[in-house]
């Protein structure tokens, strides 16, 4: 799997491998019957769990239709076509294109604009769907680049590769399977070229040992420099034991290769949660008041924590009285959006592309406010003048996020900034701890803060977020919640995470962790096979988003950390 060369900066130890240091790249009543719901006939409605919108990964040219579609699978097992009844939209950073929605003549319908992508996002009974649209137009080839730079994977495990076109009228595609690729030296990996039934697979054939991997692309050439090594296995981290590593590093959720939360952030978790009660809109402790648990990230995050939030809706174990469950993720708001507090999102002068402003004026706006099924939502609430929920009663949050076309170290994706070294396994560390600090600034009686990162990436066809980047994700999760236990026991703020005080940041902890390597079932039986994936294999289908509903609703009716989420 990938990992970039570079070095961490703080107190890490670096693995070495062949000779190198490698760092990771990385009116109605609920009844508590099986979540559905009764209204006050006694009859039992079933409940949305998931959405599937098709087509996924369609490409459209500016000017053109596409039609999408949208059905919905409920808990009793039944479906049903919902295109003509669900919200639409299309998320654009500059107009790209337009999408009818419930209300006018053709909801569902696309047309192309400009050439870019576009997030289409479906809405339906509480739950989200997403899938990507590509808008083609007729500008010339500008760049072409590989999804993997220098990666590294084991003896006889295999490595998709992707390639990227970006053309001159500002679109871009995926263009692995018309992409020329070759192996230096097939005797160590060899390549799938295109015609063949995979374009762009790697496969490791040595026990070690390097090769060069090229693809060309219509005049232009990219290579990358794959190593073979022993240890480059991924394993998912809650079962690493002390004996195991990936590339040199230990895995476990928590330090020392384990599962358990350190004393002294076991300590400071249970206090976080026994400070949590109903607060009033103005932050006032209230029994009339609510506890905003809130969803923030990416399109996988909002497909998830969407349809969470409809289960927990229908279940008798969790509170109904006084906990409010909102999503505020969104497609396309990746990890960077979430980094600044307040205004737009500058990461740095040459971010690539117009960029959106922060997410947290949205999330008040259109999600706080507009939560008329908040259990204190006053009569007529729905307005930022008049809203059902504010930013003071938010006291925890779940966060899932990812970079877009993550960027090896010097090549950065959307969110880097030119001349970047830092691999993408800690530049997403980097990320959260600024969302964490941007999400405290906004939301001054956050308490607890709940960490997820990506599924299983390896049936992607496309490198939008591809492994091992997902896999990866799990390390920056880690070193990120050490470096607040470290704080905690009174040393420095870690260089790569930044202050993580509680009084700077909230208690965060992991919330799940739900990768898993594909088919392999991992100790509690979690595992990740195709069918559970959309057709880009990167977004969950209906049983992929049960199985993520599944471990949210196990965690946080379980937890000692969250009395609050049960009656």
């Amino acid at each position: 799997m990938q990992l970039l060369l570079g070095k961490r900066p703080g107190k890490r130890s670096w693995a070495v491998v062949g000779g190198t240091v490698a760092t990771l790249a990385f009116s109605s009543v609920l009844a508590a019957c099986g979540g559905a719901s009764s209204n006050s006939n006694g009859i039992v409605t079933p409940v949305v769990t998931s959405i599937l919108v098709l087509p996924t990964n369609a490409s459209v040219p500016v000017g053109s239709t596409i039609q999408f579609s949208a059905t919905a699978d409920y808990n009793d097992g039944s479906s049903k076509n919902v295109t003509s009844s669900a919200t639409w939209t299309a998320t654009n950073n500059s107009g790209e294109a337009s999408i009818e929605s419930t209300g006018q003549a053709n909801p569902g319908l696309a047309t192309g604009v400009s050439p870019g992508d576009v997030n289409v996002t479906v809405s339906f009974s509480g739950v989200n769907a997403v899938t990507i649209l590509n808008v083609t137009g007729s500008g010339t080839l500008t760049s072409f680049s590989l999804s993997q730079v220098d990666p590294h994977i084991a003896p006889s495990t295999k490595l998709q590769m992707f390639g990227y076109a970006e053309y001159s009228d500002g679109s871009a595609t995926w263009v692995t399977s018309s992409t020329h690729w070759t192996s230096s030296n097939p005797s160590v990996a060899t390549v799938q070229d295109k015609g063949g039934a995979s374009p762009g697979l790697v496969t490791a054939v040595a026990s070690s040992g390097t090769t060069t991997i090229t693809g060309t692309f219509n005049g232009l050439q990219q290579s990358t420099t794959v190593t073979i090594a022993a240890n480059a296995k991924p394993i998912d981290v809650m079962d690493m034991k002390s004996t195991d590593s990936y590339l040199g590093y230990q895995g476990g959720l928590y330090e020392n290769s384990s599962d358990t939360v350190p004393s002294v952030h076991d300590t400071s978790g249970l206090a976080a949660a026994a400070a949590i009660h109903p607060l009033d809109q103005n932050g006032n402790q209230s029994v009339n008041g609510a506890v905003v648990f809130l969803g923030i990230g990416m399109s996988n995050a909002t497909e998830e924590f969407s349809a969470f939030a409809s289960t927990a809706a229908g279940d008798g174990g969790v509170n109904h009285t006084t906990l409010a469950i909102e999503d505020g993720a969104s497609g396309a708001a990746t990890a960077c959006y979430w980094t600044v507090a307040q205004g737009q999102t500058t990461v740095c002068p040459n971010a690539k592309g117009p960029l959106l402003d922060n997410q947290y004026d949205r999330v008040r706006d259109t999600v706080l406010a507009t939560a008329t099924g908040a259990p204190s939502a006053p009569a007529g609430c729905g307005t930022t003048s008049n809203p059902c929920l504010t930013e003071k009663q938010v006291q925890v949050l779940w966060i899932k996020n990812a970079n877009p076309r993550p960027g090896p170290a010097g090549t950065p994706s959307l969110c880097g900034c030119a001349g970047d070294s830092a691999s993408e396994a800690i530049l997403y560390e980097s990320q959260m701890g600024q969302m964490i600090r941007a999400a405290k600034s906004r939301y001054p009686n956050l308490k607890q803060v709940f960490l997820a990162t990506r599924i299983y990436a390896g049936y992607a066809t496309d490198g939008l977020n591809p492994e091992p980047y997902a896999y990866e994700y799990g390390y920056s999760a880690k070193w990120l919640i050490e470096a607040q236990v470290q704080q905690e026991r009174g040393n420095a703020a870690d260089p790569v995470a930044g202050d993580m005080s509680l009084t700077t940041a909230a208690w965060t902890a992991w919330g799940t962790y739900i990768w898993a390597d594909g088919a392999t079932p991992r100790s509690d039986g979690l595992d990740w096979v195709q069918n559970d994936f959309q057709s880009d294999g990167t977004h969950p289908g209906p049983s992929g988003t049960t199985k993520v509903v599944d471990q949210l609703m196990g965690f946080f009716k379980g937890s000692t950390y969250t009395p609050w989420f049960r009656p």
